[in-house]
């Protein structure tokens, strides 16, 4: 296998020297440099041991492991094996690294998280992961079609929803892969509560806290219900603000191999005090047929603040009538 250096963060790799990161013998995305940076913020402020279960070249795994989280690294492709060795050197450090089919491995060993980042659908993996977490499981989903809506038969098949696309896909999207953790879990009486959710491109990440308990997976379970007859979704907040705080005030200690992280992380930060999905504004002037006030002025006017869904999109406690009705207003000055 062909390798070259690039320099993520804090770290230097070894990677496959291919055109494109789908073509590489052992699977290495540039931009998802930006998930392992939160990675590094969520972990190390909950302080937990990580099992970094689909491992490929150890991007991930080493990253934690020289922002000082405990971590282990499995990865079932032999050559996946031999490059995060590699990377392991070539960073100095050192940590347990397995070479196991992961579905086995989820039901030998418990870890304090479990850190699921499959190449597609997180469902094949996500009930045996759940029986190896102890206090939390981060998972990613590279299928975002099917939560968006394009793919309705897909969305009922793999996720028993009914979706469709709307104007805030993005979120509702990701509000329904947190809808499917939370009913999976709870068939083990496990309640999976989100405490921090993002999209980037093409994947959308997030990470619960599990605690056990029939009564606890109830009131969770409460959170889920329909949106615009989508669904089932999850209708809570997306991110505990006290963690949020702390990422935070440990960011300044972590070098970002994202340079959009930081923007990222700051508007997570606006937003999280706001639980309903987001307006899209272009959407909403279309649907009205008005001319597009500024962005400025309509979150001043709603008391709105910017999420990191959509460059075009707002967050406000107002229901959907009021908000178009002082678009509609601005419109008009």
């Amino acid at each position: 296998m062909k390798l070259k250096t690039v320099k993520e963060g804090e770290s230097t790799f070894f990677i496959p020297d291919a055109k494109m990161p789908e073509y590489g013998e052992v699977f290495y995305h540039p931009e998802q440099a930006l998930a392992r940076d939160i990675s590094i913020l969520v972990y190390k402020a909950k302080g937990v041991d990580v099992l970094d279960s689909m491992a490929a070249g150890g991007a991930r795994a080493i990253r934690l492991a020289k922002n000082g989280v405990d971590v282990i690294a499995n990865d079932f492709s032999e050559k996946a094996v031999d490059l995060i060795k590699k990377n392991m050197e070539l960073n100095e450090v050192e940590f347990e690294v397995l070479n196991r089919d992961v579905r086995k491995l989820y039901h030998e060993r418990r870890f304090g998280a479990v850190d699921l980042d499959p190449f597609g659908s997180p469902a094949p993996f996500l009930h045996c992961a759940l029986h190896s977490a102890v206090h939390m499981i981060g998972l990613a989903a590279t299928d975002t079609s099917a939560f968006a809506g394009s793919y309705p038969r897909v969305s009922r098949r793999r996720y028993g929803m009914n979706m469709h696309r709307l104007t805030n896909y993005p979120e509702i999207g990701v509000r329904g892969l947190i809808g499917f953790v939370i009913r999976e879990a709870a068939k083990l009486e496990i309640a999976a509560s989100p405490v921090f959710t993002h999209i980037f491109r093409h994947y959308y990440r997030v990470y619960f806290e599990l605690k056990k308990g029939a009564g606890r997976t109830d009131v969770i379970l409460d959170e889920i219900g329909l949106f615009k007859e989508q669904g089932p979704i999850y209708l809570g907040n997306l991110w505990n603000k006290n963690l949020v705080k702390e990422m935070i005030k440990i960011s300044d200690k972590i070098e970002f191999g994202h340079k959009l992280t930081q923007k990222h992380l700051e508007l997570i930060e606006g937003e999280a005090d706001f639980s309903k999905p987001f307006f899209e504004i272009p959407k909403i002037t279309k649907e009205l047929r008005i001319p597009c006030p500024p962005q400025k002025e309509i979150l001043n006017a709603t008391k709105g603040v910017r999420t990191h869904f959509s460059p075009q999109g707002f967050r406000t406690n107002l229901s959907e009538d009021k908000v178009k009705l002082i678009i509609k207003k601005l419109s008009s000055c």
